[in-house]
């Protein structure tokens, strides 16, 4: 095997483990979110860490990878659908990000007295999107034997639909019926 083959597996084995470590740090944090009903500010400030360095290294193995692959030809990336929804739902999970640590994340840090609290719908549906862009993300990853017969379209279809289950999901399962207690001090 030659050096490129190698250096392309050690990128490939890196961006798998960042993935996991992201893909099972989210699913973490909404299992407990939905078990305890509690806010857990720590645990949260973690999770948000691991995942922006978990994001930083996939996106950095992920362009690697495209640019030994295809060098960085935007056609040869739109000629792939597989890659080309993998991108698109990085970026909408990238944005997603972004905008839980502008809008949400800021309000979990003000603490307003001791009552239960209750998540507004946007953090809802914005860690909905997170956690439904991350499962297909994971599909879309792991989609090489139905790719050859998926275009674009199908692979947004997919994620559209995982969306609108996990956003309905979490609106029913999140609601205010017992709100939400604090678990640590912010």
């Amino acid at each position: 095997m030659d050096e490129l083959t190698w250096i392309r597996q050690a990128l490939l084995v890196v961006h798998a483990g960042a993935f996991a470590f992201a893909f099972s740090t989210v699913l973490r944090e909404d299992w407990a979110l939905v078990r305890t009903r509690q806010i857990d500010i720590a645990s949260l400030a973690r999770a948000a860490r691991t995942l922006t360095r978990a994001l930083i290294a996939l996106w950095a193995t992920g362009l690697a990878l495209m640019a030994l692959q295809l060098g960085f030809d935007a056609g040869a990336v739109l000629e792939s659908p597989k890659l080309a929804a993998k991108l698109l739902v990085v970026s909408a999970l990238t944005f997603n990000g972004m905008a839980l640590h502008a809008l949400v994340f800021p309000r979990l840090l003000v603490r307003p007295g001791d009552g239960p609290v209750v998540l507004p719908t946007r953090a809802v549906v914005l860690g909905a999107v997170s956690t439904a862009s991350w499962l297909v993300a994971s599909f879309i990853g792991l989609s090489r034997m139905v790719a050859p017969s998926m275009r674009l379209s199908d692979y947004l279809a997919v994620y559209a639909a995982v969306l609108a289950i996990a956003v309905g999901t979490a609106l029913i399962a999140m609601r205010p019926a017992g709100a939400f207690t604090w678990r640590s001090q912010p």
